[in-house]
């Protein structure tokens, strides 16, 4: 059986998250493609891709004030956008993916996923497991999911790992975002800020006190909310948090080459 991995590809990198533009970055996401199908080529492994929102998500949830919950009937109009607008954006990274050669296939988690209290409850994975058998990458996504208490909720693309990693048990978890690490402070704003190598329930307590959320529109907390969630669920699958942007680097980490970046370890 071959390994699985999955990877996470940040709304920061594959979109114009930072400026809040509905705009996908199309060639970084073919590059990305094409570096996956690189590694693939050269190490057989499963794969389950998983990529943020950016403002497609972000930004629709905040305007439309549907972070907790659709209620009213603004509520719903911009649920159904956010979800059109996220779905969208799936479509781009799928395409990118085939192009360069990767059997994928998109699974909106509005149809697989039930949350309540904004926590997942039910996650249908047989069809992403079934995907996987037959060496199809599936392609998942921070989303709006039906809540049994709220209507419906926001599941970030970092829960969905977290309860992937917990339920399918992949080999390592890449999380490819626009820095390369975590730091003790904003590497974007401090040029002395120092990467944390690796975190573990030992630093855990430090390193989070230094982590800041996201300075785009981010209504799942950036990356204090993404350690969180991993911290939870993570628990004995080692996952790189490196560098998307930088090309090379998400062949270099899926081949198993040197990334620099930082280790998670629960």
């Amino acid at each position: 059986m071959p390994d699985l991995y999955i990877i996470k590809l940040g709304g920061s990198v594959i979109t114009e998250k930072e400026k809040n533009r509905f705009r996908a970055k199309e060639k970084v996401i073919a590059r990305i493609a094409s570096e996956i199908k690189k590694a693939m080529d050269e190490r057989h492994f499963q794969l389950i891709v998983v990529h943020g929102a950016g403002p497609f998500g972000h930004t629709n949830v905040a305007k439309f004030g549907i972070d907790s919950g659709v209620f009213t009937e603004k509520h719903k109009k911009g649920l159904e956008k956010t979800i059109k607008d996220c779905n969208f954006l799936n479509s781009v990274v799928v395409e990118k993916l085939r192009k360069a050669g990767i059997e994928a296939v998109g699974i909106d988690p509005n149809n697989v996923v039930v949350q309540e209290d904004k926590k997942i409850v039910e996650f249908y994975t047989r069809g992403i497991e079934e995907a996987l058998g037959e060496d199809i990458a599936p392609v998942l996504f921070g989303q709006m999911v039906p809540d049994k208490s709220l209507n419906a909720s926001v599941m970030s693309g970092d829960a969905a790992i977290a309860f992937l990693a917990k339920s399918l048990s992949p080999k390592k978890v890449f999380l490819g975002t626009d820095v390369a690490g975590i730091f003790d402070a904003d590497p974007k704003k401090e040029k002395n800020a120092k990467r944390i190598e690796a975190i573990d329930s030992g630093n855990f307590e430090e390193a989070i006190e230094k982590v800041s959320g996201s300075k785009a529109v981010d209504v799942t907390g950036g990356m204090r909310g993404k350690l969180l969630k991993l911290k939870e669920h993570l628990q004995g699958t080692s996952a790189l948090i490196f560098d998307a942007s930088q090309e090379g680097n998400v062949y270099r980490a899926l081949a198993g080459k040197k990334v620099e970046g930082t280790e998670l370890r629960f």
